[in-house]
């Protein structure tokens, strides 16, 4: 039997080694296989502990695309942070600004925790729990992100960190709080979920600074669909005839005057169909969802939205098929179908 000899890998210069480093680093956000639930940054996280160098040299990999799905990710996060800054007053060498490092940011369902209870009675003091968010921390990191995603129950996180960055900017005795969109670099909001209220982003001063500095918007709606509130039929999309039905009714709700420099606007119409096979192939494939992207968006509160097959003739939008993974729910008398829009967006599918 021939022995193979190990690859001699110490006899590559260390400029290509870094490179092989880099490569390995690089998270795969597609789940393919039986494990789902595979840390999509497990190879990153390996090889930052095999030196100081390594380290430094794949965390850039690492951060490029940062999913925070849960609570727990979100505070895991803030701790890193935490760690980062206490490295840098210490001038160790572990040292490692993110902020500017992340170039894209998702935020999944996060409700906002309940307020603490006071301590001994007292209103001026509260329990600081492990737990909390610090926005001082966050929102430098959150902010400089061009590309954000994040879930309309999270939106809480965004005016957080956007209220903690306007309070660093001003005089404690300044009475006009005048925010400008050098405060941060996000122009790429996805907005996740059922819809909810618009405020406090639209009725605050920083809130409404941020929308209008939003070029590009994406919906991911809805996250969940179940079988008796479809069609029974398949709309294939293949041709304009298919396409003549108006937009969802939820889009005449956003406040689309507060946008005011939006150049496109995307949102997706899940493509299901409801035959008895439908069961087993929404089980094993991606199921098929229309990413509608109009060109020409609207910038007044009174826009009436026309059929899809108008902005479709007019070169004012276009359609593309994108494959998204779904999760099935079934049950005697109908199916609910969840979709993983974090993969899709992880992957870069919904450009």
């Amino acid at each position: 039997m021939q022995v193979t000899s190990p690859f001699p890998f110490a006899n590559l210069s260390t400029e290509l080694i870094l490179v092989i480093f880099v490569h390995a680093a690089r998270p795969t956000f597609d789940k393919t296989g039986d494990d789902d639930s595979k840390n999509p940054y497990a190879s990153a996280l390996s090889l930052c502990r095999v030196s100081k160098i390594v380290r430094r040299t794949v965390l850039p990999e690492l951060l490029r695309t940062v999913l925070l799905p849960e609570y727990s990710n979100v505070t895991a996060f803030v701790r890193a942070l935490r760690m980062q800054q206490a490295f840098a007053l210490q001038e160790n060498d572990l040292r490692f600004d993110y902020a500017g490092r992340v170039d894209r940011i998702w935020f999944g369902r996060i409700c906002e925790p309940p307020p603490q209870a006071p301590v001994q009675s007292s209103f001026t003091s509260s329990i600081t729990s492990d737990l909390a968010i610090d926005f001082s921390l966050l929102a430098p990191v959150l902010l400089a992100a061009p590309c954000l995603a994040l879930d309309f129950g999270s939106l809480w996180l965004l005016y957080g960190c956007l209220e903690s960055t306007l309070s660093c900017h001003v005089h404690t005795n300044d009475p006009e709080r005048t925010p400008s969109n050098s405060l941060w670099r996000t122009n790429d909001l996805t907005l996740v979920g059922e819809f909810n209220r618009w405020c406090p982003l639209t009725s605050t001063t920083e809130g409404s600074a941020f929308l209008a500095s939003i070029s590009r918007l994406s919906f991911l709606s809805p996250t969940k669909a179940e079988t008796h509130l479809l069609p029974t039929y398949d709309p294939c999309f293949n041709d304009l005839e298919n396409w003549k039905y108006p937009l969802p009714e939820w889009i005449t709700s956003v406040p689309w005057d507060s946008f005011k420099h939006l150049r496109t606007v995307s949102l997706v119409l899940p493509r299901i169909v409801l035959t008895v096979a439908a069961k087993t192939i929404l089980s094993e494939e991606d199921v098929d969802v229309e990413l509608l992207t109009l060109f020409d968006p609207p910038h007044s509160a009174h826009w009436e939205p026309k059929d899809i097959s108008t902005y479709i003739e007019s070169g004012e939008g276009h359609i593309v098929s994108v494959g998204v993974r779904t999760k099935l729910r079934d049950s005697p008398i109908q199916f609910t179908v969840s979709f993983d829009w974090e993969e899709a967006w992880a992957c870069g599918l919904l450009k």
